[in-house]
C-alpha cells in the first residue's frame, strides 16, 4: 500500500468518527430536549389536576368550552398531557409523544394567539404554573412558539434521539425550574407593555 493510500484512509476512518460522534451529539442533545418536553407536559397535567377547579375555570372561560362539556374536555387536556409526557421518555414511542405535545402546543399558542388578537386584557389562560390572571401579550405567543418548535424538531427527528439518562432528567428538572422562574418574572414585567428586562 502507498503513502498515499494510507493517508486517504486515514482520513477517510476520520471522517467516519467525526460524523459519528456529531450524529451522537445530536442524539443527546435531542433527548435533552425531549426529556424537558416530557417534564414540562408530566408537571403540567398535575398541575392541571391538582388545581382542578382553575382547570375547569380556564377551559370554559379562556378556551370557550360549554360548561357542561368543561370537565370532560379539562379531563382530555389532563390526559393528553400526561401521555404526551410519559411517551416522549420512551425512545420508542417518542415519536407518538412528539405528536401529542406538538396537537397541545399548536392548541395553546393558538388560544393565546387569539386572546391577544382580541386584546382581552387580563385573563387566566392556564399557562403558567403561578397565580391565575396576567395579560397576554408577545412573551406568552413567543415562549409557546418556541416550544411548538422543538415539540417539532423532536417529531422530526424522534428516530435519532438517543435513549433518555436519568442525568438528562434531573437536567430538565433544572431546566424547568428556570422556564418556571422566568415565566413568573415576566407576569410581573410583560414584554407587551414595552418592558425589557
Amino acid at each position: 500500500m502507498s503513502v498515499a493510500h494510507a493517508v486517504a484512509g486515514a482520513h477517510a476512518v476520520a471522517g467516519a468518527h467525526d460524523v459519528a460522534g456529531a450524529h451522537d451529539v445530536a442524539g443527546l442533545l435531542l433527548a435533552q430536549i425531549a426529556a424537558f418536553l416530557a417534564v414540562l407536559f408530566i408537571a403540567s397535567a398535575v398541575h392541571k389536576a391538582f388545581d382542578w377547579r382553575r382547570t375547569r375555570t380556564v377551559v370554559q372561560g379562556f378556551a370557550g368550552v360549554p360548561r357542561r362539556a368543561a370537565s370532560p374536555a379539562a379531563l382530555t387536556a389532563c390526559a393528553i398531557e400526561a401521555l404526551a409526557g410519559a411517551l416522549l421518555i420512551l425512545p420508542d414511542h417518542r415519536r407518538a409523544g412528539a405528536a401529542f405535545a406538538t396537537a397541545m402546543l399548536g392548541l395553546y399558542l393558538a388560544l393565546i394567539s387569539r386572546a391577544v388578537a382580541l386584546n382581552r386584557g387580563v385573563v387566566d389562560c392556564g399557562c403558567s404554573f403561578g397565580a391565575g390572571s396576567r395579560s397576554l401579550g408577545r412573551f406568552e405567543i413567543v415562549r409557546n412558539a418556541l416550544l411548538l418548535a422543538t415539540a417539532l424538531l423532536v417529531l422530526a427527528y424522534a428516530d435519532a434521539s438517543a435513549s433518555m439518562a436519568p442525568s438528562q432528567l434531573l437536567a430538565a428538572c433544572a431546566l424547568l425550574a428556570l422556564y418556571g422562574a422566568v415565566d413568573q418574572l415576566m407576569a410581573l414585567r410583560p414584554m407587551r407593555q414595552g418592558t425589557v428586562l
